[in-house]
C-alpha cells in the first residue's frame, strides 16, 4: 500500500476526514506543524497513522519524513503550502514547484503573473513600509483594499475609503505583524448588481498534467463587512453565459500560475464588466469536501490524495439535482469570549436543514478583528435557490449567540452578527 504524507496545521481538513477518504488505499504519515492548534490532534493522528512532529528546521524535518518513505505529499492548510513544497522538493515528490508556490501564496506575485499573461488588469501596489503609501494611493485611488501580501482567511484585510485612515491602518498593521512579504494596496472591484446572492463565486478545479478540469462553480452568500466569508452553495446561481466566462477565466488563471497537478480553489468576482480574478489558491477550498460529499457523493479529499500519489484519476461529473448549502455564522470583530448558542435544535428542525456543527465551545476566546472566523456550520438542501433563501432566513431567526465582551454579556441574534 502506498504512503501519503499529509502536512497538517490550522485550517486543514480534520485528520479523520483524510483517514476516511483514503482508508484501504493509502497509509498516512502526518507531518504536524509546531503550533498548539496542530499538536492538539497528535494523539488522534498517532492512532490512525504515523506522525512526524515538524520542528521548523527544514533539513531535520525532511530527514524525519524521508524515513517514512512517502509516495506522495499533500496539504489542506494554506499556511503550510510553502513547507509542503520544500519537503516535496527534498524528497523528490510531485507538488507545486517553487515558482508556482510563490505565485499561489504571494498576492503581489500572483497579480503580477496574471497581468503579464494578459488575464487580469486589477491594479495593485506593494507596500514595504509607510513611506510607500502616498505613491501607492496615487496609483490605485479609492476605494481600495489593503491586505497582507501573504495570508488567507481575510486576515488583516481592510476596505480603504479615506487616505489618512488607510495610512493609519497600514501603520498599525506594520507595527503588529511586520512581514518580509509586505502588504498590498489593491483596486476594489465593484460587485455586479445582477448578483442575487454574494457577488463572487469560487471554482474547484482538478489539474491533471497541467490541464484544469473544472469540477464545480460554488455560489457564495454575501460577505460580512469588511470581507468575512459566510458560506456557500452548489450550484451557483449563474446564467449559462456568465458561468462559461467564469470557467474560461479560471482556466487561464490556473495556467498562468503554472499549476501542473492537484486541486485548486479560484475565487472570482462578478463585476458589471464581467468576471475578474480575486485569487487562485493551490489547495482545496474550505468546507468544500463536506458540500461535495453531501451534494453528489464525490470525496475531494480522496481526489487530492490520489492525485498526489500519482494515481489515475477520472474527473468526476458533478451535477446536483437540488441546491446544497452551508452557512457559517461569523464571529464578532470585537474581541471577547463565547458563552453559548441557543435555538440550534429548533434550527435543525427546519425542513431541509441537515446538520448543525458548532466550532467554538463555552469560554473559548474570540480574538476579534476582520479575519474570517466561523462560529458554526449550518448545512441543508432545498429544491431551488429561492427555497434555500427561505430556509436560511428561518434558521437566522431561530439562532442567537451570547458573548462576554470584557465583562459585558450580550446576546446577539444570528441575523445581526455581521454588524458586530
Amino acid at each position: 500500500m502506498k504512503k501519503l504524507a499529509v502536512v497538517h496545521d490550522k485550517g486543514a481538513v480534520h485528520p479523520m476526514e483524510v483517514h476516511g477518504a483514503l482508508s484501504g488505499t493509502a497509509s498516512l504519515v502526518f507531518a504536524v506543524a509546531p503550533t498548539p492548534t496542530a499538536r492538539r490532534l497528535l494523539p488522534l493522528m498517532e492512532r490512525i497513522g504515523d506522525v512526524v512532529a515538524l520542528t521548523g528546521d527544514h533539513e531535520t524535518d525532511a530527514e524525519a519524513l524521508a524515513a517514512h518513505r512517502p509516495d506522495g505529499i499533500v496539504t489542506f492548510s494554506e499556511s503550510m503550502l510553502p513547507t509542503t513544497g520544500a519537503l516535496a522538493g527534498s524528497l523528490g515528490l510531485r507538488y507545486h514547484d517553487t515558482a508556482t508556490l510563490e505565485r499561489l501564496t504571494n498576492k503581489h506575485a500572483q497579480r503580477t503573473a496574471l497581468r503579464q499573461a494578459g488575464i487580469d488588469t486589477t491594479a495593485q501596489r506593494l507596500l514595504r513600509d509607510e513611506e510607500d503609501w502616498d505613491a501607492a494611493l496615487a496609483d490605485i485611488g479609492l476605494p481600495a483594499v489593503l491586505k497582507p501580501a501573504w495570508g488567507g482567511g481575510s486576515r488583516d484585510t481592510h476596505r480603504v475609503d479615506d487616505g489618512e485612515s488607510g495610512r493609519r491602518t497600514l501603520r498599525t498593521l506594520l507595527a503588529r505583524s511586520p512581514s518580509t512579504a509586505g502588504f498590498v494596496l489593491e483596486e476594489l472591484l465593484p460587485g455586479s448588481p445582477d448578483s442575487s446572492f454574494g457577488d463572487y463565486v469560487s471554482v474547484e478545479s482538478l489539474v491533471l498534467d497541467g490541464v484544469p478540469h473544472h469540477l464545480a462553480v460554488t455560489g457564495k452568500f454575501p460577505l460580512a463587512p469588511p470581507f468575512r466569508e459566510t458560506g456557500q452553495f452548489w450550484p451557483a446561481d449563474l446564467r449559462d453565459g456568465v458561468r462559461h466566462e467564469v470557467l474560461e477565466l479560471t482556466g487561464s488563471a490556473v495556467g498562468a500560475m503554472g499549476v501542473t497537478t492537484g486541486i485548486t480553489h479560484t475565487e472570482v468576482k462578478l463585476t458589471p464588466d464581467g468576471p475578474r480574478i480575486i485569487e487562485v489558491n493551490g489547495r482545496l477550498g474550505g468546507h468544500i469536501n463536506e458540500l461535495s460529499l453531501r451534494a453528489c457523493g464525490v470525496d475531494m479529499v480522496r481526489l487530492a490524495g490520489l492525485v498526489s500519489l500519482g494515481g489515475s484519476v477520472d474527473p468526476p461529473r458533478i451535477a446536483p439535482d437540488r441546491v446544497f448549502w452551508q452557512y457559517n455564522n461569523p464571529a464578532p470583530t470585537r474581541p471577547g469570549r463565547f458563552v453559548e448558542v441557543t435555538g440550534w435544535r429548533d434550527a435543525c428542525a427546519v425542513p431541509g436543514v441537515r446538520r448543525y456543527t458548532p466550532y467554538v465551545r463555552a469560554a473559548d476566546p474570540l480574538d476579534g478583528g476582520v479575519m474570517t472566523q466561523a462560529l458554526d456550520l449550518v448545512g441543508g438542501d432545498a429544491a431551488d435557490h429561492a427555497a434555500m433563501r427561505e430556509q436560511l432566513a428561518r434558521v437566522m431567526d431561530l439562532l442567537s449567540f451570547t458573548f462576554d465582551f470584557g465583562g459585558e454579556t450580550r446576546r446577539v441574534p444570528a441575523s445581526a452578527l455581521a454588524a458586530h
